[in-house]
């Protein structure tokens, strides 16, 4: 693994860590209904979640997620949801306080199946949904926040990521960065499955900084059919 160093480091730097940054949207804690935890490959999510419980922002917990081709089973060997669970309780969150659906078959996989089967699920399981504290990794938090905002906008959000830190030394980090940047373009474009981001021209260039310094240690791989470009 290359690491960086001098007038390359400063550059790939603060490139990452102003797309990081974006990427990394939150709020103030707020009261709110439940607090829903975005599936993924991570515990600190779960962390987050835990913290903002005993803090008394929420009654509840709940989540949906299986897990996709990187987390769940390929990660735990079990799905996100009883993962989730299980740490949850080691935790101290009580049982009852976790609300998550059981049945593998309605389990979801990616972050736009998510958005439109959990306000449904909850409100089936008693919920008057007004206000919902969204917990996901601080790389994939504006893209969830956008995608819940997009399918159910009725809902009040609050954005309380993970707390996680940037590593600009590990390339798959910025990989990722790369790969939510492209998603929040290509799925941006015709307001889909997101609602449309406000992406400022230092941002973009700081993704192209990054894609540009992935290519060059063979680390970037470029979307397919990808409906928008960067600058």
């Amino acid at each position: 693994m290359e690491t960086l160093q001098g007038e390359k480091f400063s550059q790939v730097r603060q490139a990452a860590e102003k797309v990081f940054n974006y990427l990394n949207i939150k709020d103030e804690p707020k009261a709110a209904d439940v607090i829903f935890i975005l599936g993924g490959s991570s515990l600190e999510p779960i962390n987050r979640a835990a913290q903002l419980y005993k803090e008394g922002f929420a009654p509840k917990i709940a989540f949906v997620s299986q897990g996709g081709k990187f987390g769940g089973e390929a990660v735990w060997g079990m799905t996100e949801v009883e993962k989730y669970k299980q740490v949850l309780l080691e935790l101290g969150v009580s049982e009852s306080d976790i609300v998550c659906e059981e049945d593998r078959s309605k389990q979801t996989r990616n972050t736009f199946d998510e958005a439109r089967y959990a306000i449904p699920f909850l409100n089936e399981c008693g919920f008057n949904l007004q206000k919902m504290i969204l917990v996901s990794r601080p790389v994939h938090q504006r893209r969830a926040y956008l995608t819940f905002l997009q399918i159910h906008p009725e809902i009040g959000y609050i954005n309380c990521p993970a707390h996680e830190r940037l590593d600009v030394n590990d390339p798959k980090i910025l990989a990722r960065q790369v790969q939510e940047m492209e998603r929040l373009l290509d799925y941006g474009v015709k307001e889909e499955s997101i609602s449309k981001p406000s992406i400022t021209i230092d941002v973009l260039r700081a993704s192209v900084i990054l894609r540009k310094y992935l290519k060059q240690i063979g680390l970037y791989q470029s979307r397919t059919k990808p409906k928008a470009k960067f600058i």
